[in-house]
Formats: C-alpha cells, structure tokens, sequence
C-alpha cells in the first residue's frame, strides 16, 4: 500500500498549523479581547462555524490530492476499515462512558469544555450541530491525528516510537480540551473521557494508516453524544 502522508506538503502544514492553535490559544487567553469588538452573542454562535469552516474547506482543498489517496485506500481495503471502525466506535463509546461514571461517582461533573459545548448546542442548535458533528471532528482528527501524529512518529517507526507517538498525541489531544483560564485539578480528571477518545483514534489511525477511519470514528462518537 502506497503511504500517504500529510506532512509531506510542509509549509502548507505550517501554516495550517499556526492557525489552528493560534486560534486555540488566543481564544482561551484573550478571547475576552473580542467581546469589546462584537456582540457576545453573535461571537459565540459563529466564531466556532467559521473557523472550523474555513480550516475544513482549506483542508479538502489544500491537501486534496493526500485525501483522495487516503479514499482510494479506504475503498480498496473497504471491508478491514469498516470493520475496524465499527469495533472501535463502539470500544470508545464504552470506554468513555465506563470512565465517565466512575468520575461522575467522585462528585465530578462535565470538563467545562463539555459543558460549554452542551450550552451551545441548546441554545444556537443548527450552526454548532454542524461544527461538532462535522468540522470539528474533520479539522481535529487531520491536525492531531494527521500533522502532530505524523510528525512525532516519523517516517520510519518502530513499535516503541509508534507506542510514544501514541501517548503523546492522545495526551496533547486531551490537554487542549482543558480550560487553561479556569485551570483545576478537577477538569483535568473530567477529561479522562477525551483521552480515552484521543488514545482510541489514535491507535486506529496508528493501526490503518488512513486517517479517514478515526475521522468517521469522531463523527460517530459526537454525533451520538450530540442526540
């Protein structure tokens, strides 16, 4: 099987790359900053569509050539990826839930990423339904499990610096659903549940080497946390 790989159109990466956690970053430390610029209400139903939106549209565009080979693959391995997928999803859905009822028995509620999301998906429904059962999972799974996976495993791997690759890219995934501005103990351990989503997807992704199966993996995981 030909090897795709999406670190091979580096500055396209970097750049890609810089907005991506540029926009992270800035939006937790100084995303206040926009409040005084546009409405508050207005900023939070569309800051995360148009992002998520255009990073997904340069994505497909930019990297076209890389996504078709990584569809030509999935399609002539069809029946091993599906597989693989379905097993997968549903080991996450467990392995989440499992880890989530035992934070949830030591008196720890939702990260306060999950529970801003919940407050967005109530109160401006369509737009944020869309960027976290579509855009989301698509930008996050070609940066985490795409750029910085490819990059801290290497081109040629063994299975101690595939494992390292592994740990580290769920661990980063994880720790940026943390919120760095209200910092504690305990929103770290609510994210239990993210890592266990990050390490899953990215095993898969480590065990296929197409990162359309992690993608369809996210999609599913949040589209039924979603319903």
């Amino acid at each position: 099987m030909e090897k795709y790989r999406i670190t091979d159109d580096k500055i396209a990466c970097f750049i890609l790359s810089v907005l991506f956690w540029g926009f992270l970053l800035f939006v937790e430390f100084k995303g206040t900053v926009l409040f005084y610029i546009f409405p508050k209400d207005l900023l939070i139903e569309y800051i995360d569509p148009v992002f998520y939106g255009t990073l997904f549209v340069a994505i497909i565009i930019i990297f076209r050539k890389t996504l078709i080979g990584f569809a030509k693959d999935f399609i002539g391995n069809f029946k091993k990826y599906i597989g693989l997928s379905v097993i997968f999803f549903f080991v996450t859905m467990v392995l989440m839930v499992v880890s989530a009822i035992i934070i949830d028995s030591f008196g720890i509620g939702d990260s306060s990423n999950q529970q801003s999301i919940d407050e967005a998906l109530v109160q401006y429904g369509f737009l944020q339904i869309i960027t976290v059962c579509l855009l989301g999972p698509v930008v996050e799974e070609f940066f985490y499990r795409g750029v910085l996976f490819e990059i801290l495993k290497g081109k040629e791997s063994g299975i101690i610096k595939n494992i390292i690759a592994v740990i580290l890219t769920s661990f980063i995934f994880a720790f940026m659903h943390v919120s760095f501005i209200d910092f504690s103990v305990a929103d770290m351990i609510a994210n239990i549940p993210i890592l266990m989503l990050g390490l899953a997807l990215t095993i898969l992704r480590c065990k296929t080497d197409n990162i359309l199966c992690s993608v369809i993996v996210h999609i599913g995981i949040n589209v039924i946390a979603t319903i």
